[in-house]
């Protein structure tokens, strides 16, 4: 992976509840990188011990004495599609139920195949199309390509030759399209996750004569190639902007600020893309990031180092950004590691072992590091994990008063330990109700109100919350998360939480569940227990069993 020179560009993170894991994915990379055949011998391994929903792979095989690798095949060395069927098998094989999203690394390399080599280009669309088949009949999700120059320096234009700058990019382009056209042919619904498009370019993009930075650039050839991709890029096809320059963001407003710079329709990764292929460009081409960890686990005095923030810790910077990453992202982060390794049954070699990581397992070099990315994955899922194996150490604390509500107010028709909030104008009714469930919150008649409730909170502390209820008539239901400073002043807004109940028969019990992290300047967290829309005695809503745990800070 390039990690060389400075970063050349001139996030929310996960605050409150995250998009699921259906929508947004963790992939991961690495010198573990595993093949076909390793992942059929260690599928079940993989599954149950990564914290991702998804590997990029190679396709490594050896035939009449040949051997293919999809890292290093990019010349002009033909491969016959019948010696890769074993490939498929090998990933047939594989019983994936987290690790459901997998893409074939392709690299351009070694790139030794000229533009103007029409019969080496053939056989590189060849090529392209085995790989596409492979993905497809193995059930992956599709290619990783990669465009960094580990051999030739294919994408850098090279003056002095018979082709001016221009006329190599129309031949780029053209080679561009005859390679969408291939994998297309074989995989048209393919994602294409390349580890970065326009992203290693926005310094072009971003200057007033893009063409003539292009010409000089190491990938100064990549936006022709591109554009030729979306010449003939199916309608069913999506392409991911993997920008590995992520690897040196820090920071929400710096996630937020590069993806916005790869979709901006006037931005200046669209102005390296040709006006007939912007709207193209715009529907089918995702913002992504790639993610370093060994940033985090290197050394001080390290060029690739991000240490603990003051009175923070390594895991809890690394959490920081991950978040930002994945929720500045469309759909997909790639997480590259060097010094470590996540599977048991894999081995790194060379000078890994000279390194801070020295080549163990990555949750031994980072302890934590497993469960920080479960919590930014699927943040719901992780902390049931956590407040389960709480509960069976007797560890589990419910900060809720009152919970149950089976205690009634001495003074008021109210339960004990929750206040009550309505808006202006006509007035329902909250209490305390003793025979519903050995004691239940009560609304009738309630427009626009809530039952209410603050525990103490720091920033970056993360709480899990459940609750239950059941309606009868026009009740809108909802649990909403909220934020106070100690003296009862509302802040950021912008972080609040809103968690809906299950859909269900009405009169039946709902349960809703969610987690929130604790936002810069709150102090206290409010529960809200809200009840909307209710007009008639016959519109009714029952709370119950409300919970809420702290699980800790992320990092910790």
């Amino acid at each position: 992976m390039m990690r060389k020179g400075k970063v050349l560009f001139c996030g929310c993170a996960l605050i409150g509840l995250s998009v699921s894991a259906a929508e947004k994915k963790l992939i991961e990379l690495g010198w573990d990188i595993p093949t076909t055949a390793f992942m059929k011998a260690h599928w079940a391994e993989m599954d149950r011990e990564a914290p991702f929903d998804g590997v990029m792979f190679s396709v490594a095989l050896e035939d009449e004495g040949k051997k293919y690798d999809s890292q290093w095949g990019f010349d002009n060395t033909p491969w016959r599609r019948a010696a890769f069927t074993n490939a498929v098998a090998d990933l047939k094989s594989c019983v994936f139920t987290r690790l459901t999203n997998n893409f074939i690394r392709l690299n351009f390399s070694p790139g030794s195949v000229a533009w103007n080599d029409d019969a080496g280009w053939k056989i590189l669309c060849e090529k392209a199309a085995i790989l596409a088949w492979v993905a497809k009949a193995g059930g992956a999700k599709g290619l990783a390509p990669d465009f960094e120059s580990y051999g030739e320096h294919l994408f850098r234009y090279k003056p002095g030759g018979p082709l001016g700058f221009a006329e190599t990019s129309a031949l780029a382009r053209r080679r561009g399209a005859a390679f969408m056209t291939a994998v297309a042919g074989e995989f048209p619904d393919a994602v294409l996750l390349p580890l970065w498009l326009n992203s290693i370019n926005l310094k072009a993009g971003a200057g007033i004569d893009p063409g003539a930075i292009l010409a000089a650039e190491e990938y100064g050839l990549l936006p022709a190639f591109i554009n030729g991709m979306l010449d003939t890029l199916p309608p069913a096809m999506t392409l991911v902007d993997g920008c590995e320059n992520g690897y040196y963001l820090d920071g929400n407003q710096a996630y937020l600020a590069v993806a916005q710079d790869m979709r901006s329709w006037h931005g200046p990764a669209a102005r390296l893309i040709a006006p007939e292929n912007r709207v193209k460009y715009r529907a089918q081409v995702q913002a992504g990031f790639g993610f370093y960890l060994d940033m985090y686990l290197n050394e001080k005095g390290n060029n690739f180092y991000f240490g603990p923030k003051e009175g923070g810790t390594r895991l809890g910077r690394l959490s920081e950004n991950l978040a930002a990453a994945l929720s500045a992202c469309d759909e997909y982060v790639w997480v590259y590691g060097e010094q470590c390794r996540w599977w048991r049954s894999s081995k790194l070699g060379g000078s890994v072992e000279k390194s801070v990581g020295k080549g163990v397992l990555w949750e031994e070099a980072l302890p934590g590091v497993t469960r920080v990315i479960d919590r930014i994955r699927d943040p719901v899922t992780a902390a049931r994990a956590e407040l389960e194996s709480l509960k069976q150490k007797n560890a589990a604390t419910n900060l809720v008063r009152n919970g149950n509500f089976a205690i009634p107010d001495e003074k008021r028709s109210l339960p004990a330990e929750w206040s009550v909030w309505q808006d202006e104008g006509p007035q329902g009714v909250f209490s305390h109700d003793a025979q519903t469930n050995g004691g239940a919150a009560k609304a009738v008649k309630v427009a626009r109100g809530c039952l209410l409730q603050k525990y103490p909170a720091k920033a970056g502390e993360l709480f899990y919350v459940t609750a239950r209820c059941k309606s009868l008539g026009a009740s809108a239901p909802t649990v909403m998360l909220r934020w106070q400073r100690a003296d009862g002043t509302w802040v950021r807004w912008d972080a609040d939480v809103t968690l809906a109940f299950a859909s269900g028969e009405s009169g039946a019990w709902r349960t809703c569940s969610g987690v929130a992290v604790v936002p810069s300047e709150a102090e206290q967290l409010v529960i809200l227990l809200n009840v909307h829309q209710q007009s008639t005695d016959a519109d009714i809503c029952w709370f119950d069993d409300v919970e809420v745990y702290r699980l800790g800070m992320p990092g910790k």
